[in-house]
């Protein structure tokens, strides 16, 4: 009989690395460069004043996020309603392509901003042990699939993912069913053989319940909650694996 557990659907913010997002002076400066190179062939001085447009445009949502990575000036004003915007103020055509090029250009590479919590490499390496495919169902801001291959290669952690899907790839922020709808597409797989870890009982255990999924909610980077209807609570990222392998053991 085939193992029921088969894919970890595993969100990032809280999870695998801190809630918070640091910002940096350099930051500014870095993203002025990445949309240099996402608009060559317009006009030097449109880019400047785009640039300048949206890195203003972005500072109140990015400060929020050194508060939370998941906040209500994310859910409001997506990327691409604030990308859109600056583009038609500095009178420059807001085509799909354009609005993706500039959202990766927006998405700065965690480098050494971020680093993983304890016990994310472990968790993600012995899942692939125990044969689970790791994919990374996250939301997010600027960032997509690609960003956060970027992100993972540089934090040593991407050879233990299988799969990454992206609030901005499937178009939905949790707790919308659709991040978990399109991963579980991209694995080729059913509900009943997913188990979601994440941070948040409303975005992540909720969502995977109503859709039949395994549960274990984490939280190394928030308070203990004081209740949850997830299969498991693991208060680290050692204790999750070890809810994993009591899942695997009661099957």
């Amino acid at each position: 009989m085939p193992r029921a557990l088969e894919v970890a659907l595993i969100d990032v913010g809280g999870t695998l690395w801190p809630n918070s997002w640091p910002i940096r002076k350099a930051d500014a400066a870095g993203r002025r460069l990445r949309i240099r190179a996402a608009m060559q062939g317009v006009e030097a001085a449109a880019v400047e004043t785009l640039a300048d447009d949206l890195i203003e445009s972005s500072r109140p949502g990015d400060e929020a996020r050194t508060i939370s990575t998941e906040n209500q000036v994310s859910i409001d004003s997506p990327a691409e309603t604030l990308i859109a915007g600056c583009l038609g103020r500095c009178g420059l055509p807001a085509d799909t392509d354009t609005i993706r090029r500039l959202r990766r250009a927006m998405s700065i590479p965690v480098s050494d901003r971020m680093q993983p919590l304890p016990g994310a490499v472990d968790l993600l390496a012995e899942l692939c042990r125990l044969g689970i495919r790791n994919v990374i169902a996250s939301n997010t801001y600027w960032r997509d699939a690609d960003s956060y291959w970027e992100d993972f290669r540089l934090l040593g952690m991407a050879e233990h993912i299988d799969g990454i899907v992206t609030s901005v790839d499937a178009g939905h922020l949790k707790p919308h069913p659709a991040v978990f709808e399109a991963a579980m597409r991209w694995a080729g797989t059913t509900a009943d053989r997913c188990v979601v870890i994440g941070n948040r009982e409303e975005n992540d255990i909720a969502p995977a319940l109503t859709l039949g999924m395994w549960t274990i909610l984490v939280h190394p980077d928030d308070p203990k909650p004081a209740a949850s209807r997830a299969h498991a609570v693991a208060p680290d990222l050692w204790a999750c694996a070890q809810a994993v392998r009591d899942m695997l053991g009661s099957q």
